[in-house]
């Protein structure tokens, strides 16, 4: 079984990863490929430490599984969709 503990391996697996700046109080949806890019793939994400681009605090990761995949409408169509594709 393939462990989700480095960047490379979140991106195999679809998954994604987020950081959140307890300073600031925002997240942001990282891009992985840049990640990798840089060097970071294979290293543990425990020993991953990114910073908030505004001011700098050391920011929490957090992993983010795969987002479903839908055919049709879903809970993200807007609700006119919705309506349609159940027949109201």
């Amino acid at each position: 079984m393939d462990t989700l503990d480095t960047v490379s391996r979140l991106l195999r697996h679809r998954h994604g990863l987020a950081a959140y700046c307890p300073r600031c109080r925002r997240w942001e949806d990282l891009k992985l490929g840049p990640l990798i890019v840089r060097g970071h793939g294979d290293r543990p994400l425990s020993t991953l430490r990114l910073r908030c681009r505004d001011c700098r605090t050391v920011g929490e990761l957090q992993v983010r599984p795969p987002l479903p995949v839908f055919a049709g409408a879903s809970w993200m169509a807007p609700a006119r969709a919705a309506a349609q594709s159940l027949g109201a």
